[in-house]
């Protein structure tokens, strides 16, 4: 399973699908925030902590993540 990675609370994504992760402090974020509302394409890993990651996939799917930036990028790139 070395396209699979842990996100979080035993949530995986597939690393081929990923391409971006972003900080959740910029405004661009936020609208693409608010645009993955208005399409249904949100998915929430946070599991009611604050946000501090937003993955973006090839589908336009949004992901929210708990897990700071640099932490999802090891992940993504170290295994």
């Amino acid at each position: 399973m070395d396209h699979v990675v842990n996100v979080g609370f035993e949530s995986f994504v597939v690393r081929d699908r990923i391409l971006a992760v972003l900080p959740i402090e910029s405004s661009a974020v936020r609208r693409l925030k608010q645009l993955g509302m208005e399409t249904g394409k949100i998915v929430n890993l946070t599991f009611g902590k604050r946000t501090k990651a937003v993955l973006i996939t090839d589908s336009g799917h949004v992901i929210f993540s708990f897990l700071p930036p640099k932490r999802i990028i090891e992940k993504l790139f170290n295994n």
